[in-house]
């Protein structure tokens, strides 16, 4: 194969050196091609430029220099290089002169043509060139605030992320390498389109009709200025754009469905989603640690949160930036807000390389947030208790939900060898995520801060839980009160219910962490009768206060007890008949002692979760698993629409089932147009208008589908109804730019700008 590379040139001269120096600065990645270079100046009355050509003509920088003897236009000036590479069967590259080409740009670009044989264009990335725009904003600004140097640093950082090439609907003419065949058979570009716009396209489509591709290089980079030849004619450019729009529309009318499967694909969204790997301007990776689901409470899942962050805010890593995103009344209560170097927000804003959330997903709508907002996703399974606990797991489908996350994290980390086993035996079969399992700080003095100052005393027993029917704090406190009646008994609990006179209940959650502090202080021994546990962590603050411990035997006790050199002063019993005679030996054996073993303290936890998570950056499959996870993602969302109309069970009433697709707070309009049919209808209902579909809306909304009006135009047409506009100041709407991208037509897709 041979090669034609057509420059077509109108004023400009510095624009155009620049341009010619960067081709002929990386000619030799091609010579194996042959490549002859034909410029063409289709402004014939300026001086500068002419002169400038006939120079490089003479000097041997370029092969053929034509010089049109009036202007003719884009397309006409064109159409004189692809008759020479038609006449001669050569490949042609067209590249506009309002570019630059960069190391390795010609040669992938080549490499890629010839990786199928059915390529018949390929283009490659830009800062400025509609569909191969990568990434978006902030620097794709045409060299306005940004240098082009700059523009490629940003390419550089993440292309080798994305895959070799991808297919797409069309090409841009920015920068077009059109293969021998197309060229052959094809490669007049129609000068009905005047100077041009959409000439490109309607090349593509016409070579498309027998099968030949059009496809992005995504690791090759050419710089575009934009429309900087257009701005120099006295046309009216916009009225030309918008002429040859409706000209393509009328001829190939397959032309807009295909941008738009294109653009609904997983692929195109996980290419925009990898943008989020590029660094900040002064060079940072943004993690965001998803706080949405914490609430106005302390536990033991709050308070590994605040360590982390604390850590965090001790020592911020160069690298990074942490974003905190939760409600501000929860910062204020966590004391989030009065941190220094976290950044605090409570927006639903995607842009972060990393999103974190501590805990298991027990909603769609928590799925829903974390892969609108990072590309790589990480996970806290603390236990699998809400899926071994049948009246838990009854709740929400929590089996679908954490198979999907074992499946498309990129990674999980676990708080115990017994978390992460367990969770393992749930989903042997699809599990993907990589894996950080490290047990949480078995030191007793990284406790024992928060308990300083404190005057210790036995003033009664603390039996631990809450309102979860596997804590057992209510039944166990009534078993102690009734067996030992001079006990004073102090239970965290949900409260409300009949107890023993020495019986003190508190209500679990609710009481602030100065008072539990002192509730734990004043005890004589602090009982844990849960089943279950990932970790219990509360273990650890009865040895950091040297109070003796009887807790039911469980793995993960037992786990952080095989942590510790050796350990007195803690009574395991097996079923509740031996609570009472653990706590009598509790009571008169006073206190704990531990002698550490290899443990950890905080700074080290949170330290090794963070490489864990920083670590994921530099994973090879990225944007692989990237697009596996949409799709996945748009079958689960499936799974739950499907739910709206599932028959109830034999011998049950029949009431509405829950759609869980997002909660009141959230609409996910990707998740929205990832639907079809029935369940696209259904699911904008519910997120957008708050309410299940009426049967006159349902049949109206079946009846546009069934005529083609598209679903974008669909959803513009709700979120502009008075209805919506009565929920709107109380949701998060997820995608918005989509539907403004939709509504502004496609020429921002598709133009060659």
């Amino acid at each position: 194969m041979t090669l034609d590379i057509i420059l077509p040139i109108y004023r400009n001269v510095d624009m155009v050196r620049a341009c010619l120096d960067s081709l002929v600065r990386h000619l030799d990645e091609v010579r194996d091609y042959s490549p002859r270079l034909i410029a063409i100046n289709d402004s014939p009355d300026d001086e500068a430029v002419e002169a400038y050509l006939r120079q490089c003509h003479a000097d041997g920088l370029i092969d053929v220099h034509i010089r049109n003897p009036e202007n003719l236009g884009f397309v006409r000036s064109v159409n004189k290089g692809l008759d020479m590479a038609r006449r001669d069967r050569r490949a042609a590259l067209l590249v506009n002169s309002d570019t630059l080409t960069y190391a390795g740009t010609l040669a992938e670009m080549l490499a890629v043509l010839q990786a199928d044989p059915q390529i018949g264009f390929v283009c490659p990335r830009s800062n400025n060139a509609a569909l191969a725009t990568f990434p978006p904003a902030p620097h794709n600004l045409s060299g306005i605030a940004t240098t082009p140097e700059i523009c490629h640093i940003a390419w550089e950082t993440v292309h080798r992320h994305l895959p070799r090439y991808s297919f797409a609907p069309t090409a841009v003419g920015f920068y077009l390498l059109i293969s021998p065949q197309v060229v052959a058979n094809f490669g007049y570009l129609d000068e009905a389109f005047g100077v041009g716009y959409e000439e490109e396209n309607d090349l593509v489509m016409r070579a498309g009709k027998v099968g030949y591709r059009a496809v992005l290089a995504n690791h090759a980079f050419a710089y575009h200025a934009g429309s900087a030849s257009f701005k120099l004619h006295d046309i009216d450019y916009k009225g030309q754009q918008q002429a040859n729009l409706r000209m393509i529309d009328a001829r190939h009318p397959e032309f807009l469905p295909l941008v738009w499967a294109y653009e609904a694909s997983a692929e195109y969204r996980a290419i925009g989603q990898m943008a989020n790997l590029v660094p900040t301007a002064d060079g940072k990776r943004k993690i965001a640690l998803n706080l949405l689901s914490v609430g106005h409470h302390h536990n033991g899942t709050n308070e590994l949160i605040m360590n982390f962050i604390r850590w965090y805010d001790s020592q911020p890593q160069e690298e990074f930036e942490l974003h905190i995103i939760c409600k501000r009344s929860v910062a204020e209560f966590h004391g989030i807000d009065q941190l220094q170097h976290v950044r605090l927000r409570t927006d639903v804003t995607p842009g972060y390389a990393v999103a974190i959330f501590f805990g298991q997903p027990f909603d769609l709508d928590q799925i829903n947030v974390m892969e609108h907002l990072a590309p790589i996703t990480i996970y806290g399974m603390l236990d699998v208790i809400a899926l071994d606990c049948g009246n838990l797991r009854a709740s929400n489908d929590v089996q679908a939900l954490w198979s999907y996350a074992a499946r498309n994290a990129n990674g999980l980390f676990f708080i115990s060898r017994f978390s992460e086993d367990t969770f393992r035996h749930r989903f042997p079969r699809r599990f993907g995520a990589q894996v950080h399992t490290r047990l949480l700080p078995t030191r007793p003095s990284a406790y024992a801060a928060r308990y300083a100052g404190l005057e210790l005393r036995r003033d009664h027993v603390l039996v631990l839980g809450n309102h979860f029917a596997h804590k057992a704090s209510n039944g166990s406190a009534r078993i102690l009160g009734d067996a030992i009646p001079s006990l004073s008994v102090v239970v965290l609990g949900k409260g409300g219910e009949d107890m023993p006179s020495n019986v003190r209940q508190l209500h679990a959650g609710v009481i602030p962490d100065v008072e539990m502090n002192e509730i734990f202080a004043s005890s004589s021994v602090i009982i844990l009768p849960s089943y279950y546990e990932g970790f219990g962590m509360s273990v650890m603050h009865a040895l950091a206060l040297g109070k003796p411990v009887v807790a039911r035997d469980i793995p993960a006790t037992r786990e952080i007890l095989d942590s510790f050199a050796s350990v007195e002063g803690v009574f395991l019993y097996f079923n509740d008949t031996d609570l009472p005679d653990a706590v009598r030996k509790a009571v008169a054996c006073g206190q704990s002692r531990v002698v550490e073993g290899d443990g950890i303290d905080w700074d080290d936890w949170s330290r090794d979760l963070f490489a864990f998570a920083a670590g994921l950056l530099d994973q090879p499959d990225i944007c692989a698993r990237l697009m596996d996870r949409i799709e996945d993602g748009d079958l689960l969302r499936r799974h739950f629409a499907a739910q709206q109309g599932a028959p109830a069970p034999a011998g049950r009433s029949t009431g509405p089932v829950a759609l869980n697709l997002a909660p009141a707070a959230t609409v996910d309009l990707p998740a929205i147009l990832a639907l079809d049919g029935d369940a696209f209808i259904e699911a904008f209902y519910l997120q957008i208008l708050g309410r299940r579909a009426d049967p006159a809306g349902l049949d109206h909304h079946r009846a546009l589908l069934g005529s083609g009006v598209a679903k974008e135009d669909m959803l513009r047409g709700i979120m502009g109804s008075p209805e919506f506009k009565d929920r709107r100041a109380t949701i998060t709407v997820i995608g918005a730019d989509r539907l403004d991208r939709k509504g502004k037509g496609f020429r921002r897709l598709l133009s060659r700008s």
